[in-house]
């Protein structure tokens, strides 16, 4: 079953009359008039474009916000202009700006300024002393937070903190740490802040472990719902400082690459109101990535009263950002459809079975027919091949309803499916035939050394199978599921699909599952475009494509597999505009505003930990 035609959607009409013309008018080199002039050109510069009319290249010229012209630094020199900004690379690696297929920027965005983060750190034990220093410094009623990002096998210990340790860094403060979806541990000054009890009741699938120091382990088996409700319960900001949280996160993406991002919504993340820091961005035109939302339903049993909401309030593909093209759009419905027909991704425990829950069949087909009849993209979590066939046979029943009443079904409408660790290869048929294709996130980077002690290396070494993903013709976008689960550090994306690694080294992939290194950008890029159904707008430096691009501090096709893990972006341009500068290209850096609050651990810390001098240089 086919898709439909792309078209350039997302667009204000004024920007969309002023993307017609740079569309029309791109050249690859030679016609250029003083009226043509480039806003920005890029030379000697070593350009990946993904074009494969024109693989490589040395300059790129960038208008109206795509890019105008590709090719030598002769070809493109036509369109420099008496007022055009002309940055050399100095040899640099130019690559398509990133895209992360399945993230929840919106919600991390908000919480940024208020977690300390461990992404990146080499030890457990300066995990603890940045708890140390942060307890020191958050005020009373405040906690410390860790929220995802990490994983155990990272440090040099290889083991999980201890509530105990918690307790003794900070004895007054308290202190939440999550890992994935599958363990929280908190201190004792936060058993007693939440009033918790050995005996008390706890949702089902989920249970609280006392520690004999006066703390406790939340334990997801497999539910979450005990490590979503802790994070709810933690003291929020202001609207202002969530404003300028989500600007710093932003900042934080950008200097990895990232210039767009598909937003898959999120546990305790209410739309609209919990999107208005990015909202304000976006209408202010101080958005520095790209996103594409999928609405995520909170109220388990009353999905479907949510999407004819709405349905009835919202237009998918109606761009809500100024000044940039395609920056803030409604796409579809998902990543949960139905919350009973979630399988939840817990490695530390047995899968579940969804056909176990009441309704959960019922509520999936119901919300499926109502986003297909409304013509509504939709995605849904699924991480064990059991739940994608159940979940795939409520589709196909969504599907021969819809067509005999007389309405299209899937054909013509995009769906993913998200995570799809255990997918076998006759399941890529099934989605195949509805026209659908996979997002799929590094969260084996994290969680693998579980998935292998559980499942066996047979199977880990096709979890999930991204080749067997590509060689069925199936789209696949790269992502990371940050902030809560994994890092937002696309590196890590990378360096797991092509060497088939955790991020603690171990070997989860075999060889016939690694991507190679142009497969992952592509997939990363293109690939991730195609699920928000901009394949044609962006993920290739080409001319009439957008403005999305990033300067590497090391060259990606030729370091070392270990340094992949260290490259960040020294300059990163969307739409035409430069919105992370550093190294040689610090002075070029947009100013930010101080973080708020004042004792943000930020402000002491940053985001992704990473040790100067690391990455292979130039």
């Amino acid at each position: 079953m086919g898709n439909n035609d792309l078209s350039v959607t997302g667009f204000s009409r004024r920007q969309f009359v002023a993307a017609g013309g740079a569309l029309a008018g791109a050249s690859v080199f030679g016609t250029a008039s003083a009226a043509d002039d480039a806003t920005l050109v890029l030379t000697d510069a070593n350009i990946i474009t993904q074009d494969p009319l024109q693989p490589e290249a040395s300059a790129i010229a960038l208008r109206d916000g795509v890019v105008q012209a590709v090719g030598s630094e002769r070809q493109v020199r036509a369109y420099i202009g008496r007022d055009t900004e002309v940055i050399s690379a100095g040899g640099r690696t130019v690559i398509p700006g990133l895209n992360d297929s399945h993230m929840h920027p919106t919600r991390a965005g908000r919480f940024y300024a208020l977690e300390l983060r461990w992404d990146g750190l080499p030890t457990l034990e300066a995990g603890l002393n940045r708890i140390r220093e942060s307890a020191k410094k958050t005020p009373k009623g405040h906690w410390v937070r860790v929220i995802g990002g990490w994983s155990p096998f990272q440090f040099a210990e290889r083991r999980m903190p201890t509530s105990a340790e918690l307790t003794k860094a900070a004895p007054d403060t308290p202190v939440y740490v999550l890992f994935l979806y599958s363990q929280g541990f908190l201190n004792k000054a936060a058993v007693d802040v939440l009033g918790l009890t050995p005996g008390m009741q706890t949702p089902p699938g989920t249970a609280y472990e006392f520690t004999p120091d006066g703390g406790a382990i939340i334990q997801a088996k497999p539910n979450p719902d005990l490590l979503y409700g802790t994070i709810g319960a933690l003291p929020p900001m202001t609207a202002e400082q969530q404003a300028v949280s989500t600007k710093h996160f932003y900042a934080e993406l950008n200097r990895f690459g990232l210039t767009s991002v598909i937003d898959a919504g999120g546990g305790g993340h209410h739309f609209p109101e919990d999107y208005r820091g990015s909202e304000a961005l976006a209408l202010a035109g101080e958005l520095p990535v790209r996103i594409s939302k999928y609405l995520f339903p909170q109220a388990k049993g009353r999905e479907l009263e949510a999407f004819r909401q709405w349905t009835a309030d919202w237009q998918v593909n109606v761009n809500r950002a100024e000044a940039l093209m395609n920056a803030y759009v409604v796409r579809g419905g998902g990543e949960f459809l139905a919350w009973a027909a979630g399988d939840y991704e817990n490695f530390l425990d047995d899968r579940p079975d969804i056909t176990t829950r009441p309704q959960w069949r019922e509520q999936l087909l119901g919300v499926t027919r109502h986003l297909l009849a409304n013509r509504w993209p939709l995605r849904i979590h699924a991480t064990y091949d059991e739940s994608i066939n159940h979940i795939l046979d409520v589709f196909e029943a969504a599907h021969t309803q819809e067509v005999s009443e007389g309405r299209l079904g899937f054909g013509g409408i995009r769906f993913a499916i998200d995570h799809g660790e255990t997918l076998q290869r006759p399941t890529l048929g099934r989605i195949k035939a509805l026209g659908g294709g996979m997002a799929m996130q590094a969260r084996m980077a994290y969680a693998g050394e579980y998935f292998l002690d559980r499942y066996g290396k047979a199977a880990t070494r096709r979890a999930p199978p991204l080749r067997d993903v590509i060689n069925a013709g199936l789209p696949l976008g790269l992502g990371s599921d940050a902030t809560r689960v994994a890092s937002y550090n696309p590196w890590l994306t990378l360096y797991w699909a092509t060497t088939g690694r955790s991020i603690g080294g171990t070997l989860l992939h075999g060889p016939e599952q690694q991507l190679t290194r142009r497969q992952a950008l592509f997939q990363h890029t293109v690939g991730s475009a195609w699920i928000s159904q901009e394949e044609v707008l962006k993920g290739r430096l080409k001319p009439g494509q957008f403005a999305d691009l990033a300067v590497l501090n090391a060259p990606y096709l030729e370091v070392d597999d270990e340094d992949l893990r260290t490259i960040e972006s020294e300059l990163t341009v969307t739409g035409g505009r430069i919105v992370h500068a550093s190294g040689d290209f610090i002075s070029r850096a947009p100013d930010l505003p101080a973080i708020k609050p004042a004792w943000s651990p930020v402000a002491e810390y940053g985001g992704f930990y990473s040790a100067a001098g690391t990455a292979a240089s130039y």
